[in-house]
């Protein structure tokens, strides 16, 4: 029992949204009890997005399944009111995998949430990337791009923030803190 647990867990490994990072032989495997269970599909038999796309490419069929699950999030409208204005004048930058559960559960709630107060998507530019985080035209070159999703914000073109693979409080309160140059470190930042 002991060897498919451990084979289970380092299968997972291998599988993460994350990139694989090789574990020393003696660091013990521990099991998440609390791990929620994705809902009834796992999305696996879907093709994999790669390269710049428009966001209506996941909110449509293959994807949609997903994208409209996920798109019920609801944010705490006390931030959306705050949101709305620190957003005047920046874009983002969203790097995802359409094979990534991280990924298909946080863009279409972003996209609830910019959509709630009124940001033009035409701000927005989505990079799809295979499981190696990569694109055939490199567009996530220079951007270290370990995570996914990892959602940059600029203002002029220069980065304000970014939140890697999940937020720290939520994406609302996340992005309130990025836009208006509040302490903020992503999951991975020291």
């Amino acid at each position: 029992m002991k060897k498919i647990l451990l084979l289970i867990c380092v299968f997972s490994v291998f599988t993460a949204c994350k990139k694989n990072v090789q574990k020393s032989v003696d660091e013990e495997v521990k099991v998440e009890e609390t791990h929620e269970e994705e809902s009834a599909s796992d999305y696996s038999d879907l093709p994999v997005l790669v390269g710049k796309q428009e966001i209506t490419a996941i909110q449509n069929p293959p994807y949609s399944d997903w994208f409209l699950e996920n798109y019920k999030y609801m944010p705490k409208s006390d931030v959306l009111e705050q949101l709305k204005p620190a957003l005047v004048d920046k874009t983002f930058e969203i790097f995802m995998g359409t094979w990534c559960s991280d990924s298909r559960a946080h863009v279409p709630a972003l996209m609830n949430i910019l959509d709630a107060v009124g940001y033009d998507s035409q701000n927005i530019t989505l990079i799809t990337v295979d499981e190696d985080k990569t694109t055939p035209e490199n567009w996530e070159e220079g951007k270290n791009i370990q995570f996914v999703p990892t959602i940059i914000l600029y203002e002029n073109g220069v980065e304000k923030g970014r939140i890697v693979e999940y937020p720290i409080q939520n994406l609302e309160e996340d992005l309130l803190k990025i836009a208006t140059g509040q302490p903020y470190k992503h999951a991975y930042e020291d």
